[in-house]
């Protein structure tokens, strides 16, 4: 098995990664408890690394052969029950990868361990991992979207995944609170979409589906070439209201949470609630810049979750979802 000494090593290479990542939720990771820290430290270095790659500049095709190679390695490490000594590498890629873009054999060697312990630790399903993955993968594959259900399947996979492996590190009271995360996670990542329209644009992507902007008179160029005119207005208007639904469905997961995870996720929640309620007072901003928070508003929820008076003051419900329940 995975000696100790390897396996606080890899924590400590994880605890790197997710600081020097610039996250800004990396500060939240400091509202649980030092295993539970270590934890989503490793997590994120995993979906971080994830992301990388499928982000990098190198052709599609190169960028899909790394992932399959990740995807392999991943299944082996976390899946595996042989005992032993150090990390499994999946066979097609040189055993020394130092002088690519992203090194991936020392990026598996140290995120492995840590990744491998925290999933037996607390329990968390491999296929969440797999399917993390596996979104990145479609990134690389399919810039459009028909339907609402086919994004609704990309954003399980590339959000509501994380947030289900969140909810093992956080721990919660059985049931788990599956369809409250996958709301969740669907309700942040349309409020990435909708930031990152033009952003998305220009990378050649168009995440809003077509069911959607279609009955608002937009075609492709419409939002690969956007304009901050009347129907992308509409378009983004729709689009908040059905996120609004979701995120009031996604508080749900605060019933079933411990005290230890309740913090982070309240903090999760109201930053990308706030976030959405920013696109809405201005639709069609999202065209011309990116859409943030104030650095007093970032402050404001960080102090709000850190300062234990502060916290329990918080309304619960939060007053977006009495909003949408009445």
């Amino acid at each position: 098995m995975q000696s100790t000494r390897q396996i606080n090593r890899s924590y400590q290479d994880v605890r790197r990664i997710a600081r020097q990542s610039g996250s800004s939720f990396y500060r939240s990771f400091w509202l649980l408890p030092r295993r539970k820290r270590n934890a989503m430290c490793a997590l994120y270095a995993f979906a971080r690394v994830t992301d990388d790659i499928g982000d990098c500049n190198e052709p599609a095709a190169l960028r899909t052969r790394w992932l399959d190679w990740w995807r392999r390695t991943t299944a082996l490490n976390l899946i595996t029950d042989q005992a032993k000594k150090g990390v499994l590498l999946a066979s097609g890629l040189p055993t020394d990868t130092s002088d690519w873009p992203i090194d991936l054999v020392t990026k598996a060697q140290q995120i492995f361990p840590a990744l491998h312990d925290t999933v037996h630790q607390f329990k968390i399903p491999s296929r969440y991992l797999l399917e993390i993955i596996d979104g990145v993968l479609a990134d690389q594959q399919k810039t459009r979207f028909d339907t609402y259900e086919q994004l609704e399947h990309y954003c399980y996979l590339v959000a509501s995944a994380v947030g289900l492996a969140c909810l093992h590190i956080w721990e919660f009271e059985e049931p788990l609170p599956s369809q409250a995360a996958i709301d969740c996670g669907l309700a942040f990542q349309l409020t990435n979409i909708l930031r990152d329209i033009s952003e998305d644009a220009r990378r050649g992507r168009i995440y809003l589906p077509r069911q959607h902007f279609a009955q608002h008179g937009l075609g492709e160029d419409d939002l690969l070439h956007p304009r901050a005119d009347d129907r992308l207005a509409c378009l983004v208007e729709d689009e908040i209201r059905r996120a609004k639904v979701l995120y009031a469905s996604g508080w749900g997961v605060w019933d079933s949470l411990g005290p230890d995870g309740r913090p982070m996720f309240s903090m999760m929640w109201r930053t990308y609630r706030r976030l959405l309620d920013r696109i809405a007072q201005d639709p069609r901003a999202v065209v011309t810049r990116r859409v943030r928070l104030s650095t007093r508003e970032r402050w404001g929820l960080v102090s709000q979750h850190f300062i234990p008076p502060l916290f329990r003051r918080l309304p619960l419900p939060p007053h977006e979802v009495e909003e949408v329940r009445s």
